[in-house]
Formats: C-alpha cells, structure tokens, sequence
C-alpha cells in the first residue's frame, strides 16, 4: 500500500512537472501568432469601459509555470485587456514558478486567501472531481478541444461547478488540451499489436493496461528518451508538447493518431474576493474567464499543428487509423470506461448521464467552425458557472 501510495505521488509530480514542460517548449515552436483571428480581435478591442464606481483592487493570480514560458504571457495579455476595459477597477499580479504554491495544493491555497486566483489542478485531487475526470475518459471528448472547451462550460454551469463549490472555492477558466495520442518504436494500429508492450502513459485511465494487455511504466520524463534507446519501454502515450522537446521522434519512429483523452488545465477563484465585487464588475471577470481560456487553446492548437511538421520533417510516420481499427480501440477501451462509471456511482455521482450530456452537446455544436466556437466563447459565454 505505502508503496502504491509512493508510486502515485512521484506520478502526481511528473504531471505537474509535464505541466510546466509544456509551458516551457510551447512558446520555443509556436512563432508567430494567425493574424486577424477571433482571439486578436478580441485582445484589441478594448473599447467598451466599464461603468463602474467600485474602488480599484489588485487581484493575486499564482500558478507553478516558469518565467519562459506559455502560459504567463497569455495570461498576462488577457489581464491587461482585463484592466483597460474595466477603467482600472481590477487588475492582476501574477505570481508564477510556485512563489505561493505549486503544482499541487491550489485549492486550498485559493480557499485560504493566498491567491485571489489561480491554478487548481484536479488530476492532482485523489476523490471529489470523478464528473470532471470523466472527460478524460476514453472516446469520451470530442476530438476538436475547442468544442470539448464549449461543452465543459455549458456542464460547468449545471453539474461541473459543484465539484468546486464543494472545495469552497469558485470554478474559473477550465481548458482542454488536444487529446493524447501514442508513439512507437514499432507501427501500432490495433490494440492487439500493443499487447504485451512496455508503454509509459498519461493518461487518467485505471485499468487501461489490464484492459489492453500492456505493461504501464511509469518514469520522469527526463527519463524518456533513454528508456527507448534502450529497449526499456517500446511505446509513450502522451501529447505534442511532450513528443517535441524531448525528441521522443529520434527514437520512436511511429506516430499512431489516436486521439484517446484530453487533459485539463483548470483554474479557479476564491469566494470572498469574487463576492466583494459589485455586480459589473463580477459579470466582466465572470466573462472573462472563458475568453482568457478559448484564448490558450487557440496556442496551443497552433503548436499542435507544427508538431505534425517536426514529426514528419524527422522521418516519422503519421499512422491515421482507418474507421473500423478506431472502433477497435473504442471496444477495448469500454471497460475502463464502465469501470469509472460504476466508481463514480458509488461516489454518488452520475458519470452515465454526463457522458450523454457530452454526447448531446457534441451534435448540438459539431456543425460549427473553429472560429465560430472562439467566437461563441468570447460573445456568448455561458452563463451560470458562478451564481451571482
């Protein structure tokens, strides 16, 4: 047990480290911003004021991330169109690299007042976020993160918030990142051929392994690399901003497009900050959050389709499965999803009716373009997330 335990926490760590990685090598490959797209247009606009007499206050917004890297600059350019449009009234100061808490620990630290704002990272939190993590399930999410971004926000507003509410805090921007997919020293295309396989996987599925017939090793990322130059491990499921920076591609020749489970990066706000607001000035915060977030899964959409580039650039074969292999891989996955159901039953949720709820809004908003869901994210945010 004291093992297992151990096990978990030094995994607990390679995903908040990963976390920071990606912040890291983001910006070193994504080069110049799409000129004119719905997230520019709305980062220049700051000509709507805010008609407010409240008086001016600076809010703490702490995270882990590194001083180079993604994530804070844009952050940043949301909290400066944030304090334009609102006159002055609120702004931020950011508090990265862990000054006030680290990978773990945000919601508490936002519960106490430490930080007005900040990152909050559920992959982290053991029990209590079982309707969130079922995003994570297999096949459960959209492919394209920025539908997956609009359906978390419309859930967020009827059962997701409840999982924060419940950690006194207020849910504020939560965003997926593009879902996992797999690379290999030998050409996966049907689970079977990943059967008896050495695989290091991030992906939030317990009992994925058992369900597939692979081994799982868990190992630091800096490890990586040398496990498949020596034969340690045959196969890695991750991301791009995983693949990339650690050039897992000298190594692992074969990139199968799986598109299993998204991440997500999740932030929140302390209740007695957000509270203190008048009520314009909480309706531009409230709103602003899903701006802020649309805004970081357009970059990191853009550095996805660079990857694809590097990949192929370093000789690497993009397998895109036909529709017969992925209804392979969604078969052999259905026991991990019915696994979690049954746990998340007797945790007193319904994951079941999550799931087609997510199927629901899938068809609801799959005739929409990319640059139609920005849009809807930044002129139409949902409302209800946070009840004032």
């Amino acid at each position: 047990m004291i093992k297992k335990q151990q096990q978990n926490t030094v995994f607990r760590k390679m995903q908040s480290l990963f976390l920071s990685v990606f912040c890291v090598f983001c910006v070193l490959f994504l080069g110049n911003a799409q000129a004119d797209s719905p997230v520019d247009t709305w980062l220049a606009d700051t000509s709507s004021k805010l008609s407010s007499k409240h008086a001016k206050v600076q809010w703490k917004f702490a995270h882990p991330a590194p001083p180079v890297s993604l994530l804070p600059p844009l952050w940043q350019s949301g909290f400066d169109w944030l304090e334009q449009v609102s006159d002055g009234t609120i702004a931020f100061k950011m508090y990265g690299s862990g000054a006030l808490y680290g990978a773990t620990g945000g919601f508490k630290a936002i519960r106490a007042g430490i930080a007005d704002a900040g990152t909050c990272y559920t992959i982290a939190e053991a029990k209590g976020f079982e309707l969130l993590k079922t995003f994570q399930l297999p096949y459960v999410s959209p492919e394209n993160p920025y539908l997956t971004a609009r359906i978390i926000n419309e859930l967020a507003a009827t059962t997701l918030k409840d999982e924060f509410t419940r950690r006194g805090v207020y849910p504020a921007h939560v965003f997926p990142l593009r879902p996992l997919t797999l690379m290999s020293k030998e050409a996966i295309r049907t689970p079977e051929d990943l059967r008896g396989k050495k695989v290091v996987s991030y992906m939030n599925t317990p009992g994925a392994a058992d369900a597939l017939g692979y081994s799982e090793v868990r190992l630091p990322f800096t490890e990586i690399y040398t496990a498949l130059q020596q034969g340690v491990v045959d196969a890695v499921i991750w991301i791009d901003m995983g693949f990339i920076p650690f050039k897992i591609y000298e190594q692992a020749k074969f990139y199968t497009v799986l598109n299993i489970a998204p991440a997500t990066i999740d932030t929140c706000l302390n209740r007695k900050s957000f509270d203190r607001l008048d009520k314009p000035v909480k309706q531009l915060v409230y709103d602003f959050q899903q701006k802020v977030g649309i805004s970081i899964v357009e970059k990191a959409e853009q550095f996805s389709q660079k990857a694809q580039g590097i990949l192929q650039g370093n000789g690497v074969e993009i397998i895109h499965l036909n529709k017969q292999q992925t209804q392979q891989w969604q078969k052999a996955m259905a026991p991990v999803r019915t696994l979690w159901m049954d746990d998340c039953e007797k945790a007193g949720k319904d994951c079941r009716a999550l799931v087609s709820e997510i199927d629901r809004l899938k068809e609801k908003y799959s005739k929409l373009s990319n640059d139609e869901l920005i849009r809807l994210a930044i002129e139409e945010p949902v409302q209800g997330i946070i009840d004032f």
